[in-house]
């Protein structure tokens, strides 16, 4: 895991929080990328992958959260938008609403601006995430 410590206490000057999650299962990746900023989260969902993750369906201990790798397929449109103030609990989904695609597309584009490089080499999948 890569990342630095929260501060604990205000005034730090810090403008955005960033979140990347990668999950392995077996035979798909999905890769999620969030940045929290002015009162809004943003999560874009990246292209799932089909690589061999190292991970077979034995190493899920439950068979209810086993799914074969068709189920779940994103193009690297899909995404979330919410806005906190009007919706703290985050009911509305406001990623495809026209009214808000200049703010999508500006967290868009700082949370790839704000990435951290990808770490050379990957860490080596030991469970499912």
């Amino acid at each position: 895991m890569q990342g630095k410590a929260l501060p604990k206490s205000g005034g730090n000057g810090h403008q955005r929080m960033i979140t990347e999650w990668d999950s392995q299962f077996p035979g798909i990746g999905m890769h999620l990328r969030t940045i929290y900023r002015d009162g809004f989260t943003c999560t874009v969902y990246e292209p799932s992958t089909r690589t061999p993750t190292g991970l077979d369906e034995s190493m899920i201990p439950l068979p209810r959260f086993r799914m074969p790798a068709t189920d779940i397929v994103y193009q690297g449109t899909e995404g979330e938008l919410y806005n906190h103030e009007e919706d703290p609990y985050q009911w509305r989904n406001l990623w495809d609403d026209p009214a808000y695609a200049a703010i999508k597309a500006d967290l868009v584009a700082d949370l790839y601006d704000s990435l951290p490089p990808e770490r050379d080499p990957k860490l080596k999948a030991e469970a499912p995430t």
